[in-house]
């Protein structure tokens, strides 16, 4: 990379950052602006206005309040995604890739998706907040033209059945233990001189998440991960399909909390823990049960002739009922009114004397009379699934494909970087 910096000093540039923001609150036009040249990648111009609507839609996203301390922390940060984004936008054209609108389009539906907007509703979202609505799609446009470039490095990459028969033999062994849903950001380290600054940027981001930044907003902007297009949601991790580190950072945390900066070989992460599933070491198959319930109240007042009338309706349901329905019938003959249905449950969810009654039984078969406070009941089981609990060989093939062409992806971006000429003015 060759970099040349100009006397026009970073508190200059943060002066004018702040008084374009001001300015362009009471809707002054970007094409207006005096301001001249943030940076020049190749011959192209990244404009300060550039910079300034990126710093705001950055705020918008992730809810920052972009006071002129924020801008100066963040700017540097954000500088250098324009830059790797204007990289990214002049290798996809050079290999004659190109994004259309309707890429765009179906961009920004995702984007209104995972926000809960309307559909079609981004531009007016962001026009309201005072940003460009070209800010956005100048953003998804190098996004997308870099997912079809590695969309045509896949036939690079190779992944054996050996690799996945490991992965899963992993998973497998693991199976006793929590599953976690997990965000993250990552903050590439690209030259081990820049680590102190590249973690210097993880902690300003991290103290933005402590006063109230949306995670999935800052993942969008700043991560380098793929996962950046989805929030930074890596989805359900089994233990062991993520690296030791930051396996080890998932486990200290309990739902809701963000771990501080973790350093790997790679570069900076920052996690968020969503949700935990506890593990059960012998489910290797998930179980999900659709459940009637005949219910029948016995008060400790009845008599014992009472008590037995009602216990006799039960057996002769249990020896007569054919289906669900039929048990639907009594339950509306008694007039029962805690008798229903229970759709897509599973047997670990219910209580200890059903969950025993009805851990045997297949598909249309009823549970012998369970004694419980204030009656007794059958359960008789309308629907029955199995699937495994372990993610399938596609799952694990496609998960080992991406974090493949995470790492040319940073390694075709390092050598962008390393043949540019890259002029930051600022």
């Amino acid at each position: 990379m060759i970099s040349k910096f100009s006397t026009f000093t970073l508190k200059n540039v943060f002066v004018i950052l702040s008084t374009i923001i001001m300015v362009s609150a009471v809707g002054t036009a970007r094409a207006q602006s005096p301001v001249g040249v943030a940076a020049v990648v190749n011959d192209e111009p990244i404009s300060i206005i550039d910079l300034v609507e990126r710093l705001k839609l950055v705020a918008v996203s992730s809810n920052i309040e972009m006071t002129a301390q924020k801008s100066n922390e963040m700017a540097p940060q954000i500088l250098q995604q324009l830059i790797n984004e204007k990289l990214q936008m002049q290798e996809a054209e050079r290999r004659g890739i190109e994004v259309k609108q309707s890429d765009i389009d179906v961009a920004k539906a995702t984007i209104e998706k995972n926000a809960g907007l309307p559909d079609g509703m981004l531009d007016q979202f962001l026009e309201q907040r005072g940003v460009a609505t070209s800010t956005i799609e100048e953003q998804i446009k190098p996004q997308v033209a870099w997912q079809k470039l590695l969309g045509t490095m896949r036939r690079d990459v190779e992944i054996s059945d050996a690799e996945i028969d490991e992965n899963l033999a992993r998973i497998e062994s693991n199976q006793g233990k929590p599953r976690n849903r997990v965000q993250e950001i990552f903050l590439p380290v690209d030259n081990p001189q820049d680590s102190a600054k590249v973690y210097q940027t993880a902690q300003e981001v991290l103290q933005a998440l402590s006063k109230g930044a949306d995670f999935g907003g800052l993942a969008r902007q700043i991560s380098a991960s793929t996962s950046a297009a989805t929030g930074g949601d890596m989805g359900w991790l089994y233990a062991g399909e993520i690296s030791s580190e930051l396996q080890q950072a998932i486990n200290q945390l309990e739902p809701g909390q963000v771990s501080a900066p973790i350093q790997t070989i790679r570069g900076y992460y920052i996690i968020k823990l969503l949700d935990r599933r506890r593990g059960d070491a012998a489910a290797i198959t998930d179980t999900r049960l659709d459940l009637y319930q005949l219910f029948v109240p016995v008060s400790e007042s009845e008599s014992e002739e009472q008590i037995k009338a009602k216990l006799d309706v039960l057996n002769n349901t249990k020896q007569t009922a054919d289906s669900c329905q039929a048990l639907a019938n009594v339950a509306v003959d008694l007039g029962s009114e805690l008798s229903g249905e229970m759709k897509g449950i599973s047997p670990n969810d219910l209580s200890g004397p059903v969950s025993r009654a009805v851990g045997g039984l297949e598909k249309g078969q009823v549970s012998d009379i369970i004694r419980v406070d204030g009656g007794a009941l059958l359960v008789m089981v309308c629907d029955k699934t199995e699937k495994s609990n372990l993610p399938d060989r596609k799952s694990v093939e496609n998960r080992l494909l991406m974090e493949r062409l995470d790492i040319l992806a940073r390694r075709k971006l390092r050598e962008l970087r390393r043949e540019a000429f890259i002029d930051i003015r600022i």
